[in-house]
């Protein structure tokens, strides 16, 4: 090999290198709805309604929740999983399509738990049953969309109303 192709090479390889770890930063919550923007399955996308739901997450991988339509519109849900790379800084990983649990509440299996999203108002109470036993999660009126995560997979969940009856 001559040395004008061994500079060639060694260029292109570090040129690869140096695109594999290159991904879009996504800033704040407008950068976040862009991307929805971008991947959301829904007719009319770019300018369809898009709410950010809220962020479930750690120090390092967080699911981000959004809302698409209106009090007109059908809703659709959707989780998009992002590495945090700074202070209100993302990278986009991959979307995730939910489990429709109900009316406006949608359930996602994600990092070894279970990720919840109740946009229902009737929903007061998610009640979880898991290793740990059952307990239930209050959602405060005027919290919705209401986004939770527990970090160890349920063998039961239920939605209950104010009454403490299951919404279907």
């Amino acid at each position: 090999m001559t040395m004008k192709k061994a500079c060639a090479l060694l260029l292109v390889i570090c040129l690869l290198f140096s695109l594999s770890g290159c991904q879009k930063v996504l800033r704040g919550t407008d950068g976040l709805i862009e991307k929805a923007r971008e991947i959301i399955p829904v007719a009319d996308a770019e300018n369809i309604e898009i709410t950010y739901a809220g962020l479930i997450g750690d120090d390092e991988d967080a699911l981000i929740w959004f809302v698409s339509g209106n009090e007109y519109q059908a809703h659709y849900y959707l989780p998009m999983e992002c590495k945090i790379v700074g202070k209100d800084a993302y990278t986009f990983e991959h979307r995730h399509k939910p489990i429709d649990r109900g009316t406006d509440i949608v359930a996602l299996q994600w990092n070894g738990g279970y990720a919840f999203l109740v946009n229902n108002p009737k929903c007061t109470t998610i009640r979880i049953t898991d290793i740990l036993g059952a307990h239930d999660i209050s959602i405060k009126e005027g919290a919705y969309p209401f986004v939770y995560y527990n970090e160890l997979l349920p063998s039961e969940y239920y939605f209950l109303d104010a009454e403490g009856k299951e919404i279907p």
